[in-house]
């Protein structure tokens, strides 16, 4: 892969001399009465098409050819500014200029413009200037950071952390107590496991902000505890454009390596299986197929570098006087190759080894995502939006597993074992939105939507073989098939579609008269939002069987010799002859809501109250455990509940940039639709788990006090503490029974407390003295400290710790990150370095059991570079490089007697891509 960097730096060089004989002009544009920000003024030399627009702060920069000119600031409602500047090549100009306010355009114009919600200093205006608490992330600080997708982006946030194969954790609450929605609207989840949509899914491309909210307000669903994530599409552009990017990376355990895997789909390297690995129409019926088309013996190929491509484009235009019509469509797809090679343990709760595996695991995972949003403004008071997204996500995984197991026939034998597995996940979201404002002063807004989205999982024809007695005679490597139980050598299909309908309408009415901005001091909101889902779920299996002595076989190509095996009657498969293998849950939420707002001291106390009235109704239908007669009856499980949820939030202003802002809440977590069903599923590392009929709602109660400061344009200094009791938790326990599985029960009471703090800083702005390489320099700082308790004493269960943390609760998190912009290489080519910086404290991922204690993930730090160049208008050339570090992840299980044991560790590897993207 040296080459590719090579010819990267070369491009990046040239362009760069290219462009070195220009000077950079830059400077503010502020109010000349108030001294505060012009944003969106127009700056240019006169006679040039040369310029730029200032942003949020009133900043602007532009490159320009060595010379004398006019420089010409201009905005609606300002009489136009001319001043003389002198350009020099290779240096910067800097010149601060003023506008005075033009009465008379004033009174013959109304602005109307786009608040750049993508801009991290427009999202920090928003957020110093919100009656209640809220954070985001928008897509320039993500592009900055290079973060790939939503989840990535969620895990910056103060108080969120990414928890190794169980998503995102929230002040140490997991997948059960968040949210998420697309534009504000509910859309389903691809997981039968998990409430929340994989975030991953969701590409930066597609991504205006995402917001972030870690209290509760009554416009919001009130089934979380942890966090409500909305992720906020691009709608249209200002100014039309067309991009196309490229980019290419390695990683440095993978790329070149020799990878294993299975290619049986039409277009498996795409993401699509067609019908390579379809269920065989026997199956249906419980019945032996005539054959099964694809093979047990792996390939072997080279891991390839990891490509990206993508092509996005918008424009928007006047249609009449008033109107106008915009889009943005987009295109994508990208590969990934990876290679996690480690061990894998069980132990007894002495700490003595079960089992012990070497595992390798070969991953190749694709995600291509379509755009396509419209846009049209009726007027400067109504506007509708259509929004259409399609992700189609795959993951081609072989792991292979070899070592000792003591459940099998000769303990001291050693076992191989390797699976494949490939899912295949589509996601279709369609949403019509609508914002409309009425009388003087926009006394009255109405904002709507609706939406209907579909999911598809699938997991088809995975297959695992399980060998022990291994041997290696003349180099070649043979086993024993093994079949003590269906789960040891199979065949399986699985299948899970869901449809969400989703709808939401709000209004807000101002009160009295409005103030010389046109707001009031007091506002009633009252809306409705609601959804509804109903997904199916069904899986098959066939079970590999021997008669007679077991059959020896070649690991590294097995197909032949288990074909002789099949033809002469010595391997036969069993279909799974049960009908308790599939499910069909419903869920619905009808809710309501009043909220008011007041200015009790105006423009320094300001209150928000309200509450929600939120009726539930979830069903789900299955048959009993291990039917075999199709005709039974099936069991319809119904649970109805209505719940009023209040809130409350205080804003008190001590100065025009700081604020004490309090929120106190109750709100409820409801059981999954899986967790529902006495269904028993079971995980690629043997662990099963059992639906619960007898679940109930839980309650929480919330409250959060925090202290925020904005000193400059762009800056913040914010600590809060918050904590939250949650009654009637819902726990995965270990039960007893003939296996060891696990099942749900609603649990005492559990409590989460912690303190968060956050920095966003200029470097200049601290050290005077530092000139302007500090003045272009940025810090950011978050962190929690976090303490939790889960109470089980008195419930149901096999497990060790009556009182221990909450899954997944880090006693300590922090996100840090440095950036520096600069003209290294010519004052036409705009670099910034980021460096970023992530950690956590040691979590509990799994309850210990029948006197074994818990499993922890062991803290570890990433650390990651990023370097963005662009180069003029046109082009960018992006370095990323993470995972610096390249720390081992591990869990390990702690013991009664004082020792620990590795359950699983390995290492991810560094990625390094190089990116490019050209704009028309």
């Amino acid at each position: 892969m040296n080459k590719y960097f090579i010819s990267f730096a070369i491009i990046l060089l040239t362009a760069a001399a290219t462009f070195a004989q220009k000077g950079i002009v830059k400077g503010t544009v502020k109010d000349a009465d108030t001294g505060e920000e012009v944003i969106g003024a127009s700056v240019s030399l006169e006679g040039t098409t040369t310029g730029a627009s200032s942003d949020v702060f009133g900043n602007f920069q532009f490159a320009a050819e060595a010379g004398t000119y006019n420089l010409v600031a201009s905005f609606i409602g300002y009489k136009k500014t001319t001043q003389p500047i002198t350009i020099t090549a290779g240096e910067e100009t800097v010149i601060d200029l003023t506008l005075a306010v033009d009465a008379k355009e004033l009174e013959a114009v109304v602005i109307v413009g786009k608040a750049n919600t993508e801009s991290s200093g427009a999202l920090m205006v928003e957020r110093q200037k919100a009656d209640v608490m809220i954070q985001a992330i928008g897509a320039e600080e993500m592009s900055v950071k290079g973060i790939s997708d939503a989840e990535d982006a969620v895990a910056n946030i103060t108080g969120v952390s990414k928890v190794e194969g169980q998503g995102l954790f929230v002040r140490g609450l997991g997948d059960r107590y968040n949210n998420a929605f697309v534009n504000g609207l509910v859309v389903p989840s691809t997981d039968p496991g998990k409430k929340v949509i994989d975030l991953g899914l969701f590409s930066s491309d597609l991504v205006r902000n995402i917001d972030i909210n870690k209290t509760f307000s009554p416009s919001i669903y009130g089934d979380f505890a942890g966090a409500t994530v909305d992720i906020v599409t691009k709608d249209y552009p200002e100014e039309g454009f067309f991009n196309i990017g490229l980019s290419t990376g390695v990683n440095s355990i993978a790329t070149g390596s020799s990878f294993k895997t299975f290619q049986d789909g039409d277009a498996e390297f795409f993401g699509f299986t067609g019908n390579g690995r379809a269920l065989p129409d026997e199956m249906l019926n419980r019945e032996v197929p005539d054959s099964y088309n694809n093979s047990f013996s792996p390939s072997y190929i080279t891991a390839g570098p990891n490509l990206n491509g993508k092509i996005s484009g918008g424009n928007l235009y006047d249609v009449g006087s008033e109107s106008q019509f915009g889009f943005i469509a987009a295109a994508s797809f990208g590969n990934d190759y990876r290679i996690e090679e480690g061990v894998k343990n069980t132990y007894r709760a002495q700490g003595t080894t079960i089992n012990s595996y070497a595992s390798k695991e070969y991953i190749y995972s694709t995600n291509t995502t379509l755009m396509g949003n419209a846009f049209f403004k009726i007027n400067n008071k109504n506007t509708i939006s259509f929004n259409n997204i399609i992700i189609n996500e795959s993951e081609n995984s072989v792991l292979d597993l070899q070592g000792k197991h003591e459940e099998k026939n000769n303990k001291e034998a050693p076992v191989f074992k390797e699976r494949n597995t490939y899912r295949q996940n589509m996601v279709n979201i369609h949403q019509l939105i609508g914002d409309h404002k009425f009388m003087d002063n926009d006394r009255l807004k109405v904002t709507w939507g609706a939406g209907i989205s579909m999911s598809r999982s699938q997991e088809p024809d995975r297959r695992q073989i399980t060998y022990d007695e291994i041997d290696n005679t003349d180099g070649k490597f043979t086993g024993k098939v093994f079949t003590n139980s269906p789960d040891d050598s199979h065949r399986f299909w699985s299948d899970m579609s869901e449809r969400t309908l989703s709808s939401r309408l709000g209004l807000q009415y101002g009160l009295g008269n409005a103030d010389d901005n046109g707001n009031f001091r007091h506002n009633i909101s009252l809306g409705y939002n609601g959804f509804s889902k109903d997904r199916d779920f069904e899986w098959w299996m066939s079970s590999m069987v021997v008669s007679g002595p077991r059959p020896r076989v070649d690991i590294d190509n097995p197909q032949p010799d288990l074909d002789k095996h099949f033809e002469d009657g010595v391997l036969s498969y069993d279909p799974i002859v049960r009908y308790d293998t599939k499910f069909n849950a419903q869920m619905g939420v009808n809710a309501f809501y009043a909220d008011y707002s007041v200015d009790i001291v105006p423009n320094k106390l300001k209150a928000n109250i309200g509450a929600r009235y939120e009726i539930g109704h979830q069903q789900v239908t299955y048959k009993p455990e291990n039917t075999t007669d199709p005709n039974v009856a099936d069991i319809v499980n119904e649970k109805n509940s209505e719940n009023l949820l209040p809130s409350l939030s205080l804003k008190y202003s001590l100065t025009e940039k700081s604020n004490i802002r309090l929120a106190a809440s109750k709100t409820l977590i409801r059981p999954m639709m899986s967790e529902l069903i006495p269904f028993r599923f079971t995980f690629a590392n043997g662990q099963k788990i059992v639906g619960n009929p007898d679940l109930n709602n839980s309650e929480v109660y919330n409250f959060d006090l925090k202290y925020e400061i904005f000193p400059n344009a762009g800056e913040l200094f914010s600590v809060g503490v918050f904590a939250k009791q949650i009654e009637n938790t819902i726990e995965l326990v270990t039960r007893a029974s003939a296996i060891t599985e696990f099942s749900y029960v609603n649990a005492g009471v559990s409590q989460v407390a912690g303190v968060e703090m956050e920095i966003n800083k200029n470097l200049g702005n601290v050290f005077q003295s530092g000139g302007n390489w500090l003045s272009r320099s940025n810090v950011g700082l978050n962190a929690t400290l976090l303490a939790s308790q889960t109470d089980l004493s008195g419930t149901d269960g096999l497990f060790t710790n009556e009182k221990r943390e909450m899954f997944g609760a880090s006693p300590y998190m922090v996100n840090a990150n440095l950036s520096h912009e600069a003209n290294i290489f010519s004052q036409n080519v705009q670099s910034v370095f980021t460096v970023t910086y992530n950690t956590f404290g040691d979590r509990i991922v799994a309850a210990g059991s029948q006197g074994a204690g818990d499993i922890y993930e062991r803290s570890y730090g990433t650390l990651n570079f990023i370097f963005k160049n662009k180069i003029g208008e046109k082009i960018s050339l992006d370095l990323t490089i993470k995972n610096i570090l390249n720390p081992s992840i591990t869990l390990e299980q702690e013991f009664v007697n004082g020792t620990t044991g590795v359950v699983d560790t390995y290492k991810r590897g560094v990625d390094a891509k190089l990116g490019f993207k050209y704009t028309f």
